[in-house]
C-alpha cells in the first residue's frame, strides 16, 4: 500500500472518530436536555397550593427553594348596627420550604383602617408574625400538619400588642372524592388584655370543591372562644372562589357572614404567586 493511501486511510479514520464522538456527545447532550425538560415539566404539573383565602390554614408545606407570596384585601363591617368598619391590606404571607416537611412563614396584615360613625378614621400598622408548619403525616387521602406562630410587638396602636403572643394549631384534611375534600383546624392562642393574659380556643371545619382544573370553591364555619366569659365569642360562616390563572398564580374572592352580634361580616379578595 502506498504512503498516500496510508495517509488517506489514517485521515479518514481520524475524521470518522471525530464525527462519531461529536454525534455521540450531541446525542448525550440532547438526551440530557430532553430529560431535564421532562423533569421540569413534571415538577411544574402540580399547581400552587395557597393558604388563602379562609380562616383555616392548609396542610400543604412549600417545597425547599420555592417561595409563595400571598397578598389580600379585606373589608369588614359590624353586625350589631354600630356602623363600624375596617379595611386591612396587604394581608401578606411569605412562605418558603426549609425541608420537605417544614416551611417558614412570615405574616403581616399590613395597614388597618378603622372607621366609626361620627369619629375620625384611624390608621394603624399590624404586628409582624413569624412561624411555620410541620407535616406530621401525609397520604393521598388525609393529612395532618402542625402550625406554630409568634406575633411580635412591631405594629402601632390600636393594632399593636405589647407582648409576644403565640398561636399553636393542628391542621387536617380528608379527601372524600377526587374533587371534594373536608378540612379543618383546632388552634389555641394567647394574648394580653388590660394586663391580663387571655387564652382562646379556635376551631373550624369546612369543605372544598374542585369544579374544573382552574376553578374551585370552599365553605367553612369557624368559632373563636375566649377563656374569659366577659369577652365575646365569634361564630362565622364564610366561603369563596379560587381561580387558577396559571400553574403558579391563583386569584381568589371570599365573603363571610357573622352568625352573632360580635362577629363581623366581611368581603375580600387576593392573589397568591409561586416562584
Amino acid at each position: 500500500m502506498s504512503d498516500v493511501n496510508i495517509t488517506l486511510k489514517l485521515k479518514f479514520t481520524i475524521l470518522s472518530d471525530i464525527l462519531y464522538q461529536r454525534i455521540t456527545m450531541k446525542n448525550i447532550l440532547l438526551f440530557l436536555l430532553l430529560a431535564t425538560t421532562a423533569i421540569t415539566c413534571l415538577a411544574g404539573e402540580e399547581s400552587i397550593m395557597a393558604d388563602r383565602p379562609g380562616f383555616s390554614t392548609g396542610t400543604y408545606t412549600v417545597k425547599p427553594h420555592v417561595f409563595n407570596v400571598e397578598l389580600g384585601y379585606q373589608h369588614a363591617f359590624s353586625n350589631n348596627g354600630s356602623e363600624q368598619s375596617s379595611q386591612s391590606l396587604p394581608l401578606m404571607v411569605l412562605r418558603t420550604g426549609l425541608s420537605e416537611k417544614i416551611e417558614f412563614d412570615l405574616l403581616w396584615d399590613g395597614l388597618n383602617i378603622d372607621k366609626e360613625k361620627n369619629q375620625p378614621t384611624t390608621t394603624s400598622k399590624a404586628d409582624v408574625s413569624v412561624g411555620g408548619k410541620y407535616r406530621i403525616y401525609e397520604s393521598e387521602q388525609y393529612n395532618f400538619t402542625a402550625l406554630g406562630i409568634l406575633s411580635l410587638p412591631t405594629g402601632t396602636s390600636p393594632s399593636k400588642s405589647n407582648h409576644v403572643d403565640p398561636l399553636f394549631g393542628l391542621l387536617w384534611d380528608y379527601s372524600l372524592t377526587e374533587n371534594t375534600s373536608l378540612f379543618g383546624t383546632i388552634q389555641a392562642s394567647s394574648y394580653e388584655v388590660d394586663s391580663s393574659r387571655i387564652y382562646d380556643a379556635q376551631a373550624a371545619i369546612g369543605a372544598s370543591f374542585s369544579h374544573t382544573e382552574s376553578i374551585g370553591t370552599f365553605v367553612e364555619i369557624y368559632t373563636i372562644v375566649p377563656s374569659k366569659s366577659t369577652l365575646e365569642r365569634e361564630h362565622v360562616l364564610d366561603g369563596g372562589v379560587t381561580y387558577l390563572l396559571t400553574q403558579d398564580i391563583q386569584l381568589d374572592f371570599n365573603i363571610g357572614i357573622g352568625l352573632n352580634d360580635s362577629s363581623p361580616h366581611f368581603v375580600g379578595f387576593g392573589i397568591a404567586s409561586r416562584f
